[in-house]
């Protein structure tokens, strides 16, 4: 039987090879494991698997075996540290990654390669124990003493190890019996520690998110006072640097210098952290006008890192909804949550204030991509080819990276490290930290010991992130009262509604800074992106309540149930009213609805069924028969796919036991005539 690699491929890509079971449980060094972007294969006996193939933006990414080295870029073509043991040690930790890409889930790269830093570390150790992978794997003692060793970070990804190595046959897939940990109560316990201690990232405090805002606007007002000369400048340095070059004079300082002094760009480039006199002070200008402009990105999406970055060049689209205003959107791709796949989808944001970023970006990427000799295709297959922010190693003063025909152009390194030039444009966007901020911090987060935390300390300048301003986002538009929870988790391109919940935490004690000072953030993209959410709140509760075809149970649904037997129903002006006034609101859930306002603190955190809002009689609850039987059946068939008798099959088996008996309940209160057994007991 041939098994087929369990890795997502992008159809163009071919991937390993499959494996024929009947030839043993171990593949032979030769059978190839991976491919390069331009088909060159590459064998299991390789200690380093390039599997930048397999990466949603092609991005160089390699799975290195070399366990006594931290990073893959350190290594060189020295083999003289490769023992005989250390070689039989890479061998097994290569084995145990076949076992992941051929009998696991299919798996992201990046979560590839965090799992097999976990088989590094297990190498390290079974190095320091002076014996075999094997050994550690198979010898109960080892295995805890190996557990014991590792930082709590790293347990979730052990507990995933382990728990994987189990589910294999052990005589016709692993080859080995493993091991029973005796201390692995301790190994969850730490494993739990570390997530219920985990800092989620900061949101700005309004007073630093006003600055950063207009910050950013006045940044990009004076790209916008330079960009002729600018440009002008980037075209003439592509020349005379290429008749500098093939004339053999200097074409350093001397070219550089004259350059910037004739387009007057001095004082713009010092005032920036770049010297005057050189052609890599034009190039470092450019890759900190692509920074700036996603930075504006961020703050008027609340994209990921990664999704801007890779945004391709032709990104923009604009939407009319029914009632005539049109919407922007940000075309791009996400990968996460979805085992590192690209998935086409988009953002909301501003045609002042997104779409002005993307606008000056692009107009600085064409003038780059045209003395490359390069035309972005607007072509949905290969527009990601071509990003908004291409990357200036292409200039030939810098890197001279090579633009190769059909091949992706590398992105733009985007990210805020920490160099001279990157700590003169922050120092410029972002205001220092003072006592009012942190108690702001205080009041969204109380529990947290903000003025233990030495990046947070009074005086110093606030350490931005780009994943601060998409937490941000979803604090102050859960906060603002304009944006419906669905609407947030579509923006900020989460799975679950309680990962959206889990960002905006803290939101009920923050800042409403819309409400405060509506004049000075009437731009923001809460006002835009939600406008109308009332009236759409308001329809759906006139709908779904007021207009209901079926009983409705729960607290809520049995008030409004009396209401309409007695002709009280509410009319559509007056729901607007309350609304409006805070007093109610309506959001659809797996069993009806909700029509508390703010957030909800009866539900628990992983139940994504509002089970408890049932059982414990929640008055905001309204209940339909038909939602029930719905959830319950697709309840069912989810439990068909869970590994039985495993702690998910009980958890998920516990609640539609809980469902079905709320089910029998308000069928019972729906048909009780029906359901009588004659003697009294239903």
């Amino acid at each position: 039987m041939k098994i087929e690699a369990r890795i997502y491929l992008n159809g163009v890509t071919k991937g390993p090879d499959p494996w024929d079971e009947n030839k043993g449980i171990y593949l032979p060094l030769d059978h190839i494991i991976c491919r390069d972007v331009d088909g060159t294969p590459h064998t299991v006996g390789e200690f380093v698997w390039p599997w930048t193939a397999y990466t949603a933006h092609q991005k160089r990414f390699l799975l290195h075996f070399y366990y006594w080295k931290q990073k893959a870029n350190k290594i060189n073509a020295n083999m003289m540290d490769i023992t005989v043991e250390r070689e039989a040690r890479m061998r097994e930790l290569q084995f145990l990654m076949t076992r992941q890409i051929y009998y696991g889930n299919e798996s992201a790269p990046n979560t590839l390669k965090n799992k097999l830093a976990v088989l590094r570390k297990l190498a390290r150790f079974s190095e320091s124990q002076g014996c075999a992978v094997r050994d550690v794997l198979t010898q109960t003692a080892l295995l805890d003493a190996f557990g014991a060793s590792l930082p709590n970070q790293i347990m979730a990804d052990w507990i995933t190890w382990i728990t994987f190595l189990r589910q294999l046959d052990p005589q016709m897939q692993l080859g080995f019996t493993l091991a029973t940990p005796k201390c692995w109560k301790e190994v969850e316990r730490r494993a739990k520690e570390y997530r219920d201690n985990v800092h989620q990232f900061a949101p700005l405090p309004t007073r630093i998110y006003a600055a950063l805002i207009n910050n950013l606007s006045a940044e990009l007002d004076d790209i916008e006072v330079h960009k002729s000369r600018l440009m002008a400048a980037l075209r003439e340095a592509f020349d005379l640097y290429h008749h500098a070059k093939a004339t053999e004079t200097e074409h350093g300082l001397r070219i550089g210098g004259a350059l910037i002094k004739k387009h007057n760009l001095g004082a713009y480039l010092e005032r920036r952290g770049y010297g005057s006199n050189q052609l890599r002070s034009i190039g470092g200008a450019l890759r900190e006008i692509f920074q700036v402009c996603k930075l504006q990105i961020h703050v008027f999406s609340g994209m990921r890192d990664t999704e801007a970055r890779h945004l391709p060049f032709h990104c923009m689209a604009s939407e009319e909804s029914n009632h005539g205003r049109k919407h922007c959107l940000i075309i791009g791709s996400t990968t996460k949550f979805n085992k590192g796949r690209r998935l086409r989808t988009k953002w909301v944001t501003t045609e002042r204030d997104g779409f002005r970023a993307i606008r000056l970006a692009q107009e600085f990427a064409a003038m780059y991509y045209k003395v490359l000799g390069v035309t972005p295709s607007k072509a949905d297959d290969i527009k990601d080819n071509y990003p908004l922010f291409p990357s200036t190693a292409y200039l030939p003063w810098m890197m001279g990276q090579p633009v190769l025909p059909g091949v992706r152009i590398s992105a733009c390194g985007t990210k805020l490290s920490h160099t001279d030039a990157m700590d003169s444009m922050l120092s410029r966007l972002c205001a220092t930290i003072d006592e009012q901020d942190i108690a702001e911090l205080e009041d969204i987060d109380p529990f947290r010991a903000w003025h233990e935390e030495s990046e947070f300390m009074v005086g110093q300048r606030w350490p931005l992130t780009t994943h601060q301003l998409r937490r941000s986002l979803a604090v102050y538009a859960n906060a603002s009262g304009l944006v419906r929870l669905s609407s947030l988790r579509r923006q900020l391109q989460h799975m679950t509604r309680e990962m959206a919940l889990y960002y905006g935490r803290g939101s009920t004690f923050c800042k409403n800074f819309i409400a405060d000072d509506p004049a000075g953030f009437k731009k923001h993209i809460a006002v835009d992106w939600q406008d109308g959410a009332e009236e759409a709140e308001m329809l759906a509760f006139v709908r779904d309540v007021l207009n209901s075809a079926e009983p409705m149970f729960g607290g809520a649904g049995n008030f409004y149930e009396r209401q309409r037997e007695r002709g009280e129903v509410m009319s559509r002006e007056e729901v607007g009213k309350q609304m409006k006034a805070g007093l109610l609101a309506y959001r659809d859930g797996p069993l009806g609805g909700c029509t508390r306002p703010g957030m909800c603190e009866t539900r628990k955190g992983l139940n994504l069924i509002d089970t408890v809002c049932a059982t414990n009689g929640c008055k905001h609850l309204i209940g339909k028969h038909s939602k029930i039987v719905q959830t319950i059946r697709l309840k069912r068939a989810a439990i068909a796919h869970i590994t039985p008798g495993s702690i998910t099959e009980v958890m998920e088996r516990e609640e539609l036991e809980t469902l079905e008996r709320v089910e029998r309940e308000w069928r019972l209160q729906e048909h009780p005539a029906a359901h009588s057994t004659g003697d009294g007991n239903a």
